[in-house]
Order: structure tokens, then C-alpha cells, then sequence
């Protein structure tokens, strides 16, 4: 028994140092982030620590179990050393991963809006390569870092090394009774930490929106944690909130038939099309819609000849999930995404696939590795025949070191394929400029404004390079007989008041700009429009009919109610103009005014307009969630 009370004691200084530990990550995440919080009510961020306590509790409990297992074992006390050896090399290495991934998460939120999950390890492999470029960018990060995770690894040899005299005279028989009494005792502790409490159900991840503003509940989180409980967890749920699929379809955007506004009035002859997806290039780095210069003039000045849309969102929070969700109209309804999932294999149309029926020639650009993100074999699945990566870009010294080509240089690459592409052509480009760390060229370092965050000189600088891109595509034949889509993979820091909150998060700004076409009167500009309705717009504007309809998006030019449903981690926003829905799944779902984003009143009246709220919001997430389980993410059109 004596050695028992030995283990449980060194197991009991693992948890309490693996608390100080997770503690300290969390320290460092607030102030390496510090110019997000610094706004913040400093009540919230003390709430933050002590709510996430429990969920440290529940991560260090779940990577203490093979240890505390171990000691269940009934060595003997002269096998205590081996014990010791056993022990280190079994939690030591797995605590320290698991403090390493908090750690990391410091600068790694800043790149996907949210604590690390196990969909996310595909990233793993898009760094791998890049490691020497984020640690001459990020070394004071790094070798803090280095220096905290030898002191984790220290501290774990001392405390499961240390010597302790434990001395229990008892006889065999009740020995033997209060040996196993202490292992029920520490089962229970342990599962009781596992399970964050003694609430009905183990805490997860929802439990920890308790904030407006997202960075606050990542505060409140451990990477631990979000890891752990997004292993094998389902990636889609099968509920029924339609029997009759008629009336489910009803509810849907794309049961919007109406005639469209460009009947009769598109374009006599084939035209071209540029779909420009920028790197993390939120609504809120626009001055046009604030009513200020902004950070990016160009784009700025397209938004006032082209058709805009400023009430328009993402789709996703991911690079991966943007391209999806803009190249082929299918959404982040699920924590993976739909490129690295095993529903990537479901039949889906792309623009490229669509268009060359029509004699296009389709051609994707990105300017990082091939491979990365898996662009390279989405676009081919979307039906784009040519790719451009670096590996196709014929100057290497452009390579900002990191993820690949400069964007001006790129730009200006892509822009001289165009001109040697035969016509009608369709082109998509994903620019890489704008993503953390946030590069440019040695000749325009100071060029730009740096604004209050990192990222604002790199929106500058990618901005310049399609300024750029545009005045020499100007100068080509191919110009005036094209259409230009605009818009954003996802959003990225937020600095202005009104932005910090969930729903802000998913704001991009939508364009369509055409130098030549006059946009017909009656376009609703405030209307409510997303990612994965540009593929049905592009076709609706080309005259495309489409013979299988994807009924999660509609075209911008059929008027009639629109509403956009996205998710992040199991909650579920619906946006209207008017309204919106926040519907953490597993609870009651909220109705906001749309001047709410703070969301401090929730509402039950208009009680129609709710429940019409509801309605739309669980149409699409059985409409999507039966699309990816039954393969069918299209119905026959006028069905």
C-alpha cells in the first residue's frame, strides 16, 4: 500500500505541475495576442482563466490514463525505479506533444480563427517544409518555447524521481481491501476530471462559448482539449428535421425559381471568367463599406464601378474550405473539410468541370508549393485541366521563402497564360501574399500602411498587386469581354469596433466587376449573399443552365428571400437581413436583431419569422448533412 500512496502522490504532482504548465500556455496566448484582448474587459479575461481550469483539468486527467493505468499494477516497492523509468517515458513524451500543440496555438489561431483539432493536422504537412522560414519570422516565440518545454520535461523527471518515504503497517487482509479502495478512488477522480464535473454530460467543446467575441473563448480552451474531443468524434449527425423532402427543399435558397434579372440582357457573345480568391482578406480591411481609406484602395475603387455586395460572408474559416465553397458550391457545414474528408470522393460539379462542356479552357493559379492545401487535386476533381504552382513559375528567386511566389509577380505570370489562352477561358486564382507571416518584397517594405495589426501591410501589398494585375490585363484583348469575381477565402484579425463577435468572423467582401457590361437595374446590393452561390451567379450570368441544382445556393440575380447557414465546431449561425439564429447544437436556438451582433437580447418575436428562421437554418443542415452520407448533394433542376 505503501507504494501506492508513493505513485498516487508523483501522480498527483504530475497533474498539479501539468495545471502550471497549461496555465503558463494560456498566459502566453494572451499576451503573445495581446493586441486583441487589450480591448477587452478585464473581467472577462480573468473569467476566461478560471472557466478554462476546467477544461485543463479534463485534458491533463485525459493524458495522465495511461500513466495512472500503469500504477494500477501491484509492483512491489523494490521495483519502484523501474517504475519511475517506465512512468517518465510514458506520460513525458505524450504531455510534452500535448503542451507543445498549446504552445504553438499562441500564433497557429491566428491562421485558422480557432484552438487546433484533430481535422487540422493536415497542416502538419503544408509546414513541414516551411519550418525554417516561420522560425527566422516567429524566433522569439520559438525559443521561449524551447526553453518552457525543457523546463515541462525537467520538472517531470524531478517530481516522478523524487524520494519519498511512505511507511503503512496494516495486516495482508486489509491491506489488500484499502489497496483497492485506492484505485476506485482515483478512477473515480480521474474520470470525474475527464468529464470536467459531475454535470449529465462530459464537457466538450461548445461549453466554452460563453463569450461575444471569439478570441475570448479561445482563451478559454486548451489545444489539449480541442484535440482530444475532435479525435474520431462524428463528423456529421444523420437527424431528421424534414419527413417530407418537398417541403425541406421548400425552405432552401435554391428553391428560388424566379425569373432572373439578366433575362434578355446578358452578353451577345461568350465571356471570359476571373475568379480572384484573396488570402484572408476580410470585410473589415475595406474603407468602401466604413466610410474611410481603408487598406485596400484598389479593391476599394472596383467595389464603386462593379456590383458589390457588403453584406456578404464566407462560408468557412479555412483556405481549404473557401476554395470548396467558391469553386464548387459546397460549404463548411462540418468540422473537416470537405477536401481531406472521406466524403471527398462524393460526386460534385465544378466550374471548370461545368464550363468546359461549353469549350472553356480552365486553368487554376497559386502561387505556393503544388500540393499545398491540396489545391492542386481539388482543382483537377473541379475540373480545372491546367494548374499553376511555383513548380510551374519559371523565377524562383520570387519565392517569399515560406509558402511560395510574391503575388505581384504571380499576378503578372498569370496574366500572361490569359493572353496566350485561347478564349472563351475561365480562370481561378487563390492569392498567398496576406497569409501569416505575412511577407512582401524587400522594395515595398514601408510602401504600405502597417495599421494596428501585422497582417494590415500585407493586405496593402496584395492589393497593390492586383492594382497591378488589372492595368496590364487592361492592355489585352481578353479584357473587356470578361467577367471578374472577387472575393475571400475567410477572415483574419479583426481591429474595429462591431467585428469581434462569431458572426463577424465569416464577412468577406463579394465583387463582380465587368469593364464593359452595364449591370442591369433592381439587384438587391444589400441582399444576403455567400461563397457557394458564385458558382449558380457565374452561370446565370453566362446563360449556363445548370441541369443539377445544388439547392444550398442561388444565384444573385433571382431575387427573393436569401439566408446564409455557418458553422464553426457544432454551432450553427443562419443569417438574414433582417435577423439571425445562433443554434449551438444540443440546446434552444436564438434569434438576434441583425443590429445585435453582440447578441445581449435574444428574441422570440416575431414569432413567424422565427420559426420561417428555424425552418431555413434545419433544411440546410439536413440538406447538406444527407448530401455528403447519401452522395447527393444535387436534385434535377425545377424538382
Amino acid at each position: 500500500m505503501s507504494e501506492f500512496l508513493t505513485r498516487f502522490e508523483k501522480l498527483a504532482g504530475l497533474l498539479l505541475s501539468a495545471l502550471f504548465f497549461y496555465w503558463i500556455a494560456r498566459l502566453e496566448f494572451l499576451i503573445w495576442n495581446w493586441g486583441q484582448f487589450q480591448s477587452k474587459d478585464l473581467r472577462d479575461l480573468v473569467w476566461a482563466f478560471f472557466v478554462g481550469f476546467r477544461f485543463d483539468v479534463s485534458a491533463v486527467c485525459m493524458t495522465l490514463i495511461p500513466t495512472v493505468l500503469l500504477s494500477f499494477a501491484p509492483w512491489p516497492s523494490r521495483f519502484h525505479r523501474h517504475w519511475q523509468k517506465v512512468a517518465f517515458w510514458l506520460y513525458t513524451p505524450l504531455g510534452l506533444l500535448f503542451f507543445l500543440m498549446n504552445l504553438g496555438d499562441s500564433e497557429f489561431v491566428n491562421f485558422v480563427g480557432r484552438r487546433f483539432t484533430y481535422d487540422g493536422l493536415f497542416i502538419v504537412s503544408e509546414i513541414s517544409g516551411k519550418l525554417g522560414g516561420i522560425f527566422v519570422t516567429y524566433w522569439l516565440l520559438f525559443s521561449l518555447n524551447i526553453a518552457l518545454m525543457a523546463l515541462f520535461v525537467f520538472v517531470s523527471w524531478k517530481i516522478l524521481h523524487r524520494n519519498i518515504q511512505r511507511k503503512w503497517h496494516s495486516h495482508r487482509g486489509s491491506e489488500a481491501l484499502a489497496y483497492a479502495f485506492a484505485v476506485v478512488l482515483v478512477l473515480i477522480i480521474v474520470v470525474i476530471g475527464v468529464r470536467g464535473g459531475l454535470q449529465k454530460k462530459p464537457v466538450n467543446i461548445v461549453n466554452s462559448h460563453i463569450f461575444v467575441a471569439p478570441i475570448l473563448n479561445n482563451l478559454v480552451l486548451n489545444s489539449t482539449f480541442t484535440f482530444l474531443k475532435s479525435y474520431g468524434a462524428e463528423t456529421l449527425s444523420n437527424e431528421t428535421y424534414f419527413s417530407d423532402r418537398e417541403k425541406m427543399l421548400s425552405y432552401l435558397n435554391g428553391a428560388g425559381k424566379g425569373p432572373s434579372l439578366l433575362e434578355t440582357r446578358r452578353p451577345n457573345h461568350p465571356q471570359n471568367v476571373v475568379i480572384i480568391i484573396l488570402e484572408s482578406f476580410g470585410l473589415e480591411y475595406m474603407g468602401a463599406v466604413h466610410g474611410d481609406q481603408g487598406y485596400t484602395p484598389f479593391l476599394d475603387s472596383l467595389a464603386k464601378k462593379g456590383l458589390f455586395f457588403k453584406n456578404s460572408y464566407a462560408n468557412a474559416r479555412r483556405s481549404i474550405e473557401g476554395v470548396a465553397a467558391v469553386l464548387a458550391g459546397i460549404p463548411a457545414l462540418m468540422s473537416e473539410p470537405f477536401i481531406s474528408s472521406h466524403f471527398a470522393t462524393n460526386y460534385f460539379v465544378g466550374l471548370g468541370s461545368l464550363l468546359s462542356n461549353h469549350n472553356y479552357q480552365t486553368s487554376f493559379f497559386h502561387g505556393g508549393n503544388n500540393g499545398t492545401m491540396y489545391f492542386d487535386s481539388f482543382a483537377k476533381s473541379a475540373g480545372f485541366e491546367k494548374y499553376y504552382g511555383a513548380n510551374e513559375y519559371p523565377n524562383a528567386d520570387d519565392n517569399d521563402g515560406t509558402w511560395g511566389i510574391y503575388d505581384e509577380p504571380f499576378l503578372r505570370f498569370m496574366g500572361q497564360k490569359l493572353s496566350e489562352s485561347p478564349q472563351p477561358l475561365v480562370a481561378g486564382f487563390f492569392s498567398l501574399s496576406s497569409h501569416n507571416p505575412y511577407k512582401i518584397p524587400d522594395q515595398y517594405k514601408g510602401r504600405f500602411p502597417k495599421g494596428p495589426l501585422e497582417i494590415l501591410e500585407s493586405i496593402g501589398y496584395a492589393d497593390y498587386s492586383l492594382q497591378k494585375f488589372f492595368e496590364e490585363a487592361a492592355t489585352q484583348p481578353w479584357y473587356k469581354d470578361t467577367l471578374f469575381v472577387i472575393t475571400a477565402d475567410h477572415t483574419s484579425l479583426s481591429f474595429r469596433p462591431g467585428y469581434e463577435n462569431e458572426l463577424s468572423r465569416y464577412k468577406v467582401p463579394i465583387l463582380f466587376y465587368h469593364p464593359t457590361y452595364k449591370w442591369p437595374q433592381g439587384i438587391d446590393a444589400n441582399q444576403v449573399v455567400q461563397q457557394i452561390d458564385i458558382l449558380p451567379s457565374i452561370l446565370d450570368f453566362l446563360g449556363r443552365e445548370n441541369k443539377e441544382t445544388n439547392y444550398l445556393g442561388r444565384s444573385i440575380f433571382i431575387p427573393g428571400e436569401r439566408t446564409a447557414t455557418l458553422h464553426i465546431d457544432g454551432r450553427y449561425f443562419l443569417v438574414a437581413k433582417d435577423y439571425f439564429l445562433d443554434w449551438l447544437k444540443g440546446k434552444d436556438i436564438n434569434m438576434y436583431d441583425q443590429l445585435d451582433l453582440n447578441q445581449k437580447a435574444p428574441l422570440s418575436e416575431p414569432r413567424e419569422r422565427k420559426q420561417e428562421l428555424e425552418n431555413r437554418l434545419k433544411a440546410s443542415v439536413q440538406y447538406f448533412n444527407e448530401a455528403m452520407w447519401d452522395n447527393r448533394l444535387y436534385y434535377p433542376s425545377g424538382k
